[in-house]
């Protein structure tokens, strides 16, 4: 699913984001949500961990276990497919042959009928912990959430439908800088075009949007409402609905290389003092004429192109993502389909808001999760996008989730 840009709150920076995702943690970048991280940044796998004792690890799981059995049947075979790949976590070190086996035998316990508490049990006997070098401190991170959309949508420009999503251009071009030089190893790839011999910077929102510089290259996929076009960009993927009822499923397919600017700091005083989250973004955004619209688009140059699939999006592990069992986080700091505990405060949204927060209340819980994806706002240690599934319902919780959390990841004891 990669996320194609942030995740605020962005489900799809870091590894192109995948369909769901794009990764980008949904308003992560929108909201411009900074979790104030005051130690310098770690910039090596082998230091983003360090043992932790089971004392100190809360585990525990406000979801269904056999819901992570089914989660973990479907990425085993993404693992196995290179056995022989080491998952690093700090200090220790472990095959991706072992970890499966690990999971394999995890997964058959809490699929059997046991207790709850017994299947917390053999965790704790089979798995040592390693706490992640996080933001401010150990283990601390920013916590978003993204959702996969489904949006209306046309074949044809309508009045209502007048924003084209568009296939990825064939003048993109994607530079690999580290086979240029050793200088530029911790370089991600560089997007642009050619022109007059030389390469350029790939167009910009506004360019492409008001400029019409893709104009009459038939790479439109279909028309949807400019103020979901926006969104489905920050989420990477989603699907589209339209009038006959078919369905079109848009996944992400390349961007054009911009930096990615959050919009939510330009509407900070127009939505003050409630907080800023994105169906707030939303609202104000659809009441906007649609120049002013444009103009506040505009702001964030960054773009996804996308592509039609005759499946949902998956995650950049390669396989799909599972509601609130699924987290986007930066491969270079942490193994693709680890699994890991995360301690939260969950928004409890069929509850009324605070009246001085303007939030829902929430409820601190645990819960396992499988780092399977990635996102254009997910990079460091000091933040994860956790996928709280599809439609509506998900985004309510993905559009407001930003908090101060806590992750600890699993290694199996040998």
């Amino acid at each position: 699913m990669i996320r194609a840009t942030p995740t605020l709150p962005l489900p799809m920076k870091h590894n192109p984001p995948h369909p769901l995702t794009n990764r980008v943690s949904q308003l992560a970048m929108i909201l411009l949500v900074a979790s104030g991280c005051a130690r310098p940044a770690v910039t090596t796998l082998e230091k983003a961990f360090r043992p932790i004792t089971i004392k100190n690890v809360e585990i525990a799981d406000d979801l269904e276990l056999a819901g992570l059995a089914d989660a973990i049947a479907q990425q085993r075979e993404a693992l196995k497919n290179n056995e022989e790949i080491e998952m690093v976590f700090g200090p220790e070190r472990v095959s991706r042959r072992e970890y499966v086996k690990a999971l394999d035998g995890l997964a058959t316990i809490l699929a059997s009928s046991r207790p709850q508490s017994a299947k917390l049990e053999y965790i704790r006997e089979n798995f040592r912990f390693m706490e992640w070098y996080g933001g401010a401190d150990w283990g601390e991170i920013l916590l978003t959430s993204y959702f996969e959309p489904i949006i209306h949508g046309d074949e044809k420009r309508t009045p209502r439908f007048s924003q084209a999503l568009y296939g990825k251009p064939d003048d993109l071009v994607v530079i690999d800088l580290k086979k240029f030089s050793d200088r530029f190893k911790d370089e991600s790839n560089l997007r642009g075009r050619i022109h007059e011999g030389k390469v350029t910077p790939y167009f910009s929102r506004d360019e492409i949007d008001d400029g019409n510089a893709l104009k009459g290259r038939k790479l439109e996929l279909c028309w949807v409402d400019p103020t979901d076009a926006f969104f489905l960009h920050i989420q990477g993927s989603g699907t589209v609905k339209l009038p006959n009822g078919e369905e079109l499923f848009i996944t992400y397919s390349e961007k054009n290389g911009r930096k990615y600017e959050p919009i939510g700091k330009y509407l900070k005083e127009r939505l003050a003092p409630r907080p800023v989250t994105m169906q707030r973004i939303e609202e104000v955004v659809k009441v906007m004429s649609p120049q002013e619209r444009s103009q506040l688009f505009a702001k964030n140059p960054s773009y996804v192109f996308f592509t039609k699939s005759k499946r949902r999006a998956i995650t950049s592990l390669g396989v799909p993502a599972t509601p609130g069992r699924t987290i986007a986080v930066d491969s270079k700091f942490a193994p693709k389909g680890a699994l890991a505990i995360i301690t939260f405060n969950k928004p409890l949204v069929d509850q009324p808001e605070n009246v001085e927060s303007g939030m829902p209340p929430t409820t601190r819980v645990s819960r396992f999760v499988l780092d399977q994806d990635s996102g254009g706002a997910i990079t460091g240690t000091d933040h994860v996008d956790l996928f709280w599934g599809r439609g509506d319902e998900a985004k309510k919780v993905a559009g407001i989730l930003q908090d101060k959390a806590r992750i600890v990841f699993l290694v199996p004891k040998k």
